[in-house]
């Protein structure tokens, strides 16, 4: 073997290295799943540094501003204990006089009867949670839903269809739903609180499609009889994957409290956003609706996962071979132009 050969040999040899790494990586295809599931602690990191290196003493005194022209007493609060963790200097005085007047006792009392009569009265997160959700989260809450769905639907009237759907998940949270859906507890306590989020206007339309199941009108009354089961009122397979997506909407709430939940659900447009918003709740708990304040739904769900390292490798290969590529193609046509320059000389 020629010096020359050798010298080329010694210069390729880098290139050939890289490209047999890439192929042998590309051979495990990484990128059918390059992005895995945060652990715990590392989403738990991830999710705190985000927020303070976003939630300055400048944001949070907009936030806080916005929370008391819109008397939004539960987010200044939420505000203000986020200033208080992280040591920012915002002005309080505005936020503490709304929030006094607003989360007051008396001002609670004086409420509480109206909203728990009409959900749609209640004009705070923490009214629902104390005066509407244990009625509307019990057995007679769906019974009632159920009742005035049938009715409707025999007088020729508009049938609230998710509405139905959910009291008839929240009955009937057993069998196949419970096989494949997840606990009974979980179930009829998730179609419980959905069923009441919704008539605050927290359910998105994306999650609406999926929690509604179809109802066969005929069957129900045997159903509140107890004569009929639940296949024989709607489908097996749709009832199980919308009590999949109450399930995780209820960790949510369980992790949290029922009006961090009523916030956060307008996050929730799919059964994966609502697992992965499940995920970070059992993480952050208490601290989740400040997180999802603070991040916004796009950074809090990208949080949820981070890119493989086999993917991450593979990525990192593809760019050496490309870069020594081009440098071996810049060598060769660099000495073809100086042997034509040394020629026309």
């Amino acid at each position: 073997m020629g010096l020359g050969a050798l010298r080329r040999l010694i210069h390729a040899a880098p290139l050939a290295v890289t490209l047999l790494g890439l192929v042998w990586t590309a051979s495990l295809n990484p990128l059918t799943a390059p992005y895995v599931d945060r652990s715990a602690q590392d989403l738990s990191l991830t999710m705190e540094r985000a927020v303070r290196r976003t939630a300055s003493g400048p944001w949070i005194t907009a936030a806080l501003a916005e929370a008391v022209a819109a008397k939004d007493a539960e987010r200044a609060e939420m505000l203000l204990s986020l200033a208080d963790d992280l040591g920012r200097d915002v002005p309080r005085s505005a936020a503490e006089a709304m929030i006094a007047r607003q989360l007051g006792i008396l001002a609670q009392a004086e409420a509480c009867g109206a909203c728990m009569v009409d959900i749609a009265l209640c004009d705070s997160l923490q009214k629902i949670s104390l005066c509407a959700a244990p009625f509307e989260m019990s057995p007679l809450g769906d019974l009632n839903a159920l009742r005035r769905a049938t009715q409707a639907w025999a007088t020729g009237a508009e049938v609230d269809r998710l509405d139905a759907s959910l009291a008839l998940l929240g009955l009937g949270a057993t069998g196949a739903v419970l096989v494949s859906g997840g606990s009974s507890a979980t179930v009829k306590a998730g179609a419980s609180f959905v069923r009441m989020a919704r008539r605050m206007g927290s359910v998105r339309p994306g999650l609406t499609d999926v929690l509604r199941v179809p109802i066969r009108w005929g069957a129900v009354p045997g159903y509140l009889a107890g004569t009929a089961r639940l296949g024989d009122v709607t489908d097996p397979l749709r009832a199980a994957r919308a009590a999949r997506t109450v399930r995780d909407i209820d960790r949510v709430r369980a992790a949290t409290s029922t009006p961090d939940a009523l916030r956060l659900l307008r996050l929730v447009d799919s059964p994966g956003d609502a697992n992965r918003l499940a995920r970070v709740a059992e993480v952050m708990g208490p601290k989740t609706a400040r997180t999802a304040e603070v991040l916004g739904k796009s950074r809090l769900m990208r949080a949820t996962v981070r890119l493989s390292r086999a993917a991450a490798g593979m990525l990192i290969l593809l760019g050496l071979a490309l870069v020594q590529m081009a440098a071996a193609i810049g060598s060769v046509l660099g000495h073809a132009a100086l042997r034509a320059g040394v020629r026309a000389i």
